[in-house]
């Protein structure tokens, strides 16, 4: 199982603050005998799978749907899905918000607490956060690349999923780093969390929400002006990142590498288990409480 007792009976009890049904779909990739050119192997699909089945089983408010990737084109173009493994989680008001990658360490913390907040009644936005969310003109995406080693990283995402969730305008997709590099390399990207508005690199570190809010509406408006004036990261957020480098051929005798532990982000070594984190026995990085 992705999941121990303890981490089973700890998402249990913050399902309990759901207050409606809660849909989650899941896009996968089935691993294929034949290698296939120009169509990249996932193989954290397997534990992404194992994980959300296991999430989806511990409330009855949760319902699960598994898309297989591949085989369905009009579903995927429909939810405006891009690659696998794909978590699409859907609340009462139907506002989509997408995990990429098997969620794990601080990134699976913040995708529970997203599902909690898309299932239950948001307080009011303050007086400032309406006006601003009232100027947007057109829908915008967020994107945000973190890693599940960073605890900024969760918390950023909960925060462009809690903007996205006060507004039908703006949508939120979170990517894993671990899995998905090749953006953050094809984007430039040099710290992390890093956040994208419409494609368009806005921000390194952890962006208040109204202050990302109002940049949207900037850059709605003005581009131009948007770009020479970014929003600001709270101070010691962001993190230096740059993409990995191949790795060297294995030597013949010593340990091979488990490619789905190594996708997913979930090497066994200690050393790279984060401060306040523990490894359970399946591998996942979970809170150490």
């Amino acid at each position: 199982m992705a999941l121990e007792g303890a981490e089973r009976a700890q998402v249990r009890q913050q399902f309990q603050a759901i207050e409606g049904p809660l849909k989650l779909e899941y896009y996968h990739q089935t691993p294929r005998r034949v290698l296939v050119a120009g169509r990249p192997e996932r193989p954290s699909c397997a534990v992404a799978k194992e994980l959300i089945e296991e999430i989806a089983e511990l409330s009855d408010q949760i319902t699960l749907t598994i898309y297989e990737h591949e085989d369905e084109p009009e579903q995927t173009a429909r939810r405006d899905i891009i690659d696998v493994p794909c978590i699409l989680i859907r609340g009462e008001l139907n506002r989509p918000l997408r995990f990429y990658g098997a969620p794990n360490g601080h990134l699976l913390v913040a995708m529970i607490r997203a599902m909690v907040l898309a299932a239950t009644r948001q307080a009011k936005p303050s007086v400032a956060m309406k006006r601003t969310l009232g100027k947007l003109k057109r829908p915008s995406r967020l994107r945000l690349l973190g890693s599940s080693h960073d605890p900024n990283a969760g918390q950023a995402a909960l925060a462009a999923c809690a903007a996205a969730l006060l507004s039908p305008k703006l949508q939120a997709d979170v990517f894993a780093i671990e899995e998905f590099a090749e953006i953050g390399a094809r984007s430039g990207v040099t710290a992390l969390p890093a956040l994208f508005v419409d494609d368009q690199f806005a921000a390194a570190g952890l962006v208040e929400p109204l202050a990302l809010v109002e940049y949207i509406g900037l850059w709605q408006a003005n581009p131009e002006q948007a770009l020479l004036n970014p929003p600001q990261g709270n101070p010691g957020t962001a993190s230096a990142w740059r993409p990995p480098q191949p790795t060297p051929q294995r030597q013949s005798g010593s340990r091979p590498i488990d490619p789905i532990a190594s996708a997913a982000g979930r090497a066994r070594e200690t050393s790279v288990t984060p401060e306040g984190m523990r490894r359970t026995a399946g591998g996942l990085i979970v809170p150490d409480r």
